[in-house]
């Protein structure tokens, strides 16, 4: 058995989600992979996968056995890298997880310019609004926007992320302007998140803090959505700066209680607490703290 053709068969299972997958994307034969994953399960003597006929899942002591192993497939890479071509070009797959509204709005204009400087390494982006575990779904790196990453990863941040509470002008005109926090009981509000029936809002100005329970006809777990429900005048929304500026340009929104801030939040590269990140990874996070400080 090659012990390290059967790690590489196994993080390459578990990023893809399946045998099938995983064969696809190293381009042999389906049993080939789970025999090579078998062949690891008995070589340590511990269950890696749970498999069904549907899918497959990590278990325990794969989860942690998957961190170890993808660090060391991580170094072997770029350690023949380097010995191919000296500290040359960078090369190989980075698979990057983003929020939808972030890739859109703020991604997609800069991975052209991230290609130019590295065009050996080939991006793989996965958009989504729900927090994925960066270990599990197979990612070198997963940008989130809040403010508290996960203790178990290391967080670098990218940048802040301000939120402004906005409204359309003509629901203002037809609800009235809020004065103070308390105000917004009265009002419908557009909340981040779904499967909710209310939400805590937490505004601060200087050392004053309130705290306001807000009710409304939308919850959505992604921010562009909702700026575009404050538009056409459902109601009132606290949103990332990044979301609503082109808006707020334009007039088609409004700040409301500019006075009263929201917690801070920020732009985190969120990444495995692995010793060695590989060089790829290090230039994509240095790449975006660059970008987003000129922003």
């Amino acid at each position: 058995m090659d012990r390290i053709e059967c790690m590489r068969a196994f993080v390459v299972t578990v990023g893809e989600n399946g045998f099938a997958a995983a064969a696809r994307a190293m381009d042999v034969p389906r049993s080939k992979v789970s025999k090579q994953i078998q062949a690891l399960e008995e070589a340590i003597g511990v269950q890696l996968l749970q498999r069904t006929t549907r899918s497959l899942h990590l278990t325990e002591a794969g989860a942690e056995y998957f961190e170890a192993a993808r660090e060391v497939i991580a170094a072997l890479d770029e350690a023949e890298q380097r010995a191919r071509d000296g500290i040359g070009e960078l090369r190989g797959v980075l698979r990057v997880n983003a929020p939808m509204s972030f890739g859109l709005r703020r991604l997609g204009k800069l991975i052209p310019l991230f290609h130019e400087q590295h065009p050996n390494i080939e991006l793989q982006l996965v958009l989504s609004d729900q927090q994925v575990d960066p270990v599990r779904g197979g990612f070198d790196v997963t940008i989130r926007i809040a403010s508290m990453p996960d203790s178990t990863m290391i967080a670098r941040q990218l940048a802040p992320a301000p939120r402004i509470m906005v409204a359309s002008p003509a629901y203002l005109e037809r609800a009235g302007i809020p004065q103070t926090p308390q105000d917004l009981r009265a009002h419908k509000c557009l909340n981040y998140g779904y499967l909710q029936s209310g939400v805590s809002l937490q505004l601060c100005n200087g050392n004053e803090t309130q705290r306001v329970n807000v009710t409304g006809p939308l919850h959505a777990n992604n921010g562009d959505l909702l700026a575009q429900a404050a538009e056409a005048g459902m109601g009132i929304a606290l949103l990332p700066d990044f979301i609503v500026e082109e808006a707020l340009a334009a007039g088609r929104l409004v700040p409301v209680l500019c006075e009263w801030q929201a917690p801070a939040i920020s732009i985190n590269a969120v990444y495995s607490s692995a010793r060695r990140v590989p060089q790829k990874t290090r230039a994509f996070i240095e790449f975006l703290v660059a970008q987003l400080a000129l922003r």
